[in-house]
């Protein structure tokens, strides 16, 4: 049966990146190769690279030929195409297909996205296509003379303009929340921070007694980035009476809501949707079955971070069971 998954940004990148340094048999079609190129896109001796080396996408700095250099020293057969717009990497029997060049700034600036397939005749196509456009090898010669043509990009080497600002999107149906500490809110809070409880409950249909929240006393930047109502959330957090770190089990996101507490200042509360019997996990069982997962969060106390990629989501949730009780051991 085919596999077929949607990728997007760092878990984009995260699957270019392996299956190109573990794949047997690597080919990839890509327009643009950056500075950094040939670590972001680790091909080796065998594997075959088609990309646009002409000589104007090399004096306009959007590949840069000292990359090529690296590759092609590495035993890598390149080949380039004047006016190629494709990006696409094969790896064995698998398929990814996405708008992203080879570029630092591709791969922390831009927002990319694209879909892995390992349907047989999908992959039988693109082989087929890139196969067909292969027919201008990048030789010694010609490598010499766009390393004198190469200009560097009008971005200084895939970087953000000075004084741009923008939010890159940032998709993941889980997210680690670190730092939190156990702490009431003033007494004269707690009327307010019930009444918006039983609203949010209300709006999502969801028991009172299911919803859960936490609080902060400024607005936090992965706000910006959850999908109410579908991401969810492993909060790790300190009991300061015990002096013990809990991961709490995984919940719902429902709404983030904010109310002024005086003098100029605002509260703001993430509900979410817990299980009725949910069951914390002790920080240090946690950081012991994630070690595998996602190495990053097996520290003393792990910062916020999106789980991007679903397979280490999936295998995050999956230390649960449904009903929010800590799962056995496998």
């Amino acid at each position: 049966m085919a596999i077929t998954r949607f990728l997007s940004n760092m878990s984009l990148w995260r699957e270019i990146g392996a299956r190109a340094r573990d794949g047997k048999r690597v080919q990839a079609a890509v327009a643009y190769f950056g500075t950094g190129g040939a670590d972001l896109l680790p091909l080796k001796k065998q594997d075959v690279l088609l990309v646009d080396m002409s000589l104007g996408a090399v004096s306009r700095g959007e590949t840069n030929p000292k990359e090529i250099r690296r590759l092609m020293r590495r035993g890598v057969q390149v080949f380039t195409r004047a006016g190629l717009h494709a990006k696409f990497l094969l790896a064995d029997n698998t398929l990814i297909v996405s708008s992203a060049n080879v570029s630092e700034r591709s791969r922390m600036v831009l927002d990319e996205a694209g879909v892995l397939t390992t349907d047989v005749a999908a992959v039988k196509r693109a082989r087929r296509f890139l196969e067909q456009l292969c027919t201008e090898p990048v030789r010694e010669e010609y490598l010499k003379k766009c390393i004198v043509t190469y200009k560097p990009p009008k971005f200084g080497g895939g970087g953000r303009r000075r004084g741009a600002r923008r939010k890159r999107i940032t998709q993941a149906k889980l997210w680690f929340i670190g730092g939190l500490v156990y702490e009431d809110v003033p007494k004269q809070e707690r009327e307010t921070i019930e009444r918006l409880e039983r609203k949010v409950a209300k709006a999502h249909r969801v028991k009172k007694a299911s919803v859960g929240e936490t609080h902060y006393p400024q607005r936090q930047s992965y706000f910006d980035h959850l999908r109410l109502g579908e991401d969810w959330v492993v909060c790790s957090v300190l009991d300061r009476d015990s002096g013990v770190r809990y991961a709490e089990a995984p919940a719902r996101v429902l709404d983030v809501v904010s109310y002024p507490r005086g003098r100029g200042k605002r509260r703001w509360i993430l509900f979410v949707e817990e299980a009725a019997r949910a069951q914390d996990m002790p920080l240090r069982s946690f950081r012991s079955r994630v070690r595998k997962i996602v190495p990053e969060l097996d520290r003393d106390n792990p910062r916020t971070r999106a789980i991007a990629d679903e397979e280490q989501a999936d295998a995050i949730l999956r230390l649960w069971t449904h009903a929010g009780r800590i799962a056995k051991r496998r």
